[in-house]
């Protein structure tokens, strides 16, 4: 009887492991972030990116006007972005010129492309100093990133200085990886390539800030460009962070 006992148990043993193991995998599988679930996260990103003026009254009391510049073909295929923003703004009043360009990306691999030390080299220029830094902008956000300078042979005297950060924004869920790098910005592109890997934050995709001095600055002069273009715009990186001011998502 014991004999036939094991045997009626391990009859249905087997199916009824399997069927747990199935309810497992449909019940893992609807918690799994899908293209469809960023898709408002991005529309909004693209919105806030496009609600950027042309002329912009910066903290320090200077008016700044932007105009439009062209994104290279090549550039756009490489990207593949949501939503890019390409502008030189000249402060009213002087000479002083910088271009900002904004790039919001739904894979954020892609953005490898327009890294600085990989897409200024491949210009032809040459990676001569790096400098961690940390912008606090008008209301206290503050904004890790680094200062690259790059000049080309001959001209080491006279660098072009680029500003860059990015953003990865937050993805809501409990099930989703690498929470450290939810609603945040990063000073370099290593957490994006992190955040890009996951596949349970790779929809929501991340952005990239980049201010690139277009005449001779002191670093105060670009320090003050770089607030002055970004702190009434803040809602900007806000929304690609994908957090409302106190700090939930959107």
């Amino acid at each position: 009887m014991a004999h036939r006992a094991r045997i009626f148990k391990g009859i249905w043993f087997w199916p009824a492991l399997s069927a747990l193991m199935l309810l497992g995998m449909v019940a893992e599988a609807q918690t799994r972030i899908t293209r469809a679930d960023a898709e408002p996260h991005l529309a909004r990103c693209k919105a806030a990116i496009e609600s950027i003026p042309l002329t912009i009254l910066g903290p320090s009391g200077a008016y700044w006007t932007g105009a439009e510049t062209n994104v290279p073909l090549s550039a756009t295929q490489l990207l593949r972005p949501n939503q890019i923003l390409s502008r030189t703004y000249v402060r009213q009043g002087d000479p002083l010129m910088v271009s900002l360009l904004i790039v919001d990306c739904r894979d954020a691999r892609d953005l490898q492309g327009h890294y600085p030390p990989n897409c200024y080299p491949a210009q032809g220029l040459k990676l001569i100093g790096q400098i961690p830094r940390t912008w606090r902008l008008s209301d206290g956000l503050e904004v890790p990133g680094m200062e690259y300078h790059f000049a080309s042979e001959g001209h080491l005297e006279d660098p072009t200085v680029v500003y860059n950060f990015f953003v990865t924004p937050l993805v809501p869920g409990l099930t989703v990886s690498h929470p450290e790098l939810n609603g945040v910005i990063c000073r370099d592109i290593d957490s994006v390539y992190t955040s890009g890997e996951d596949y349970q934050r790779r929809y929501f995709g991340a952005a990239e800030f980049q201010l690139m001095a277009r005449s001779r600055m002191t670093g105060q002069q670009l320090d003050q460009a770089l607030i002055d273009l970004l702190s009434p715009n803040q809602n900007v990186i806000r929304t690609l962070m994908n957090r409302a001011p106190g700090g939930k998502s959107l």
